[in-house]
């Protein structure tokens, strides 16, 4: 008999374990394999293999050993993309690389999957751990039933190990959206569907950056002080035009996986390049959020010091700052000056801690 971990307790009691050692019938490596997934992915990381797996049981769903009331349901493939710091390392070699500066340990993984298809994956999720083993076990806390029944199939919420394999095994979030991500910025999902292998199982790595650069909040100027205090006066942006506010931009986590995007890709055409003109086609029709696009990329331009302290070389720095200069050429001009936030505020996005 196992030992069984206490991973966390419910409001209403119940309390949720899982048996050590973990199980599996799916070896992580075969399944990024049969996705067509690049060699580099370190599959040593557990998210990593966890997420990898559950991409491939969403392709596999009608062959898997599920419930005959949830076959009913998962008769043909459900594809699933990802976005975030797992759909970095999907692209990006160096975000792979042992030891390097912007190889971080994923802490959890969201997915994007099609509206019709929302609630069927997730009862597939619900039920992967019984099909392959503990290890791609996710569950539903009684928040997560009430948070999904309030989304109206736009958005579900179930809990996923993450963190190491032993001692640091944990449960974490992982929200899974439908058909488009509302966030700071809204960044619409569309075809990117019909051919899920030809990104990687991801959305792409223009749709990516941008789920990356729409992020921002606004800081009373009183504040300020205190960002730079905590280390964090980089994230300020270069925008003077907040009536009492500043405008803050990406957490370092977010500049540091579009670092590794931007360093492991060309600007240009291609399928593996970061293509401006598409870029710029999905901005030309929303001003602001162009606005909030190119004061990340501009501000993350001229962090060539940050970069360089958080572990690049001066020239992987250099070449960062040059390929995001040189997608700042491309992206639409925005002259109207906003004095207030020009963004969604109502949406749960982190600020800063004990600052904001």
């Amino acid at each position: 008999m196992g030992v069984r971990l206490r991973l966390l307790e419910d409001y209403d009691g119940t309390v949720y374990e899982v048996e050590l050692p973990l199980t599996s019938k799916v070896d992580a490596r075969q399944a990024a394999e049969d996705l067509g997934l690049p060699g580099y992915l370190d599959l040593s990381d557990f998210v990593l293999a966890r997420t990898v797996v559950t991409l491939w049981a969403a392709l596999n769903a009608p062959k898997l050993d599920l419930p005959p009331e949830l076959r009913k349901r998962v008769g043909k493939p459900m594809p699933a993309l990802l976005f975030g710091g797992a759909a970095v390392k999907l692209h990006s070699p160096t975000a792979n690389r042992a030891g390097h500066a912007l190889n971080r340990r994923l802490n959890d993984v969201d997915f994007a999957v099609r509206k019709r298809d929302g609630y069927p994956f997730v009862k597939l999720l619900l039920n992967l751990g019984g099909a392959l083993g503990t290890r791609y076990m996710y569950f539903a806390t009684s928040g997560d039933r009430w948070f999904n029944a309030l989304r109206g199939g736009r958005r579900y919420r179930v809990h996923g190990l993450s963190g190491a394999e032993g001692d640091g095994l944990r449960a974490s979030v992982v929200d899974v959206f439908c058909d488009e991500l509302p966030f700071r910025h809204t960044v619409k999902l569309r075809g990117e569907f019909e051919d899920p292998a030809a990104g990687l199982y991801t959305i792409g790595l223009e749709k990516l950056l941008l789920s990356k650069l729409q992020f921002i909040f606004g800081l009373p100027r009183e504040k300020v002080e205190l960002l730079e205090s905590s280390g964090q006066g980089f994230r300020v942006l270069p925008y003077d035009h907040l009536k009492g506010m500043v405008a803050v931009g990406m957490e370092l986590k977010d500049m540091k996986d579009v670092a590794a995007l931007l360093l492991d890709h060309e600007v240009g055409e291609g399928p593996e390049a970061i293509n401006p003109a598409a870029l710029r086609k999905l901005l030309e029709g929303d001003k602001p959020f162009a606005l909030t696009a190119r004061l990340n990329l501009q501000n993350l331009a001229e962090r060539v010091d940050v970069l360089v302290k958080e572990g690049l070389s001066p020239s992987e720095a250099t070449n960062v700052a040059a390929a995001a200069e040189e997608l700042l050429k491309a992206l639409p001009p925005v002259e109207k000056r906003w004095t207030k936030p020009w963004w969604n505020v109502y949406v749960e996005t982190p600020g800063l801690e004990g600052v904001r």
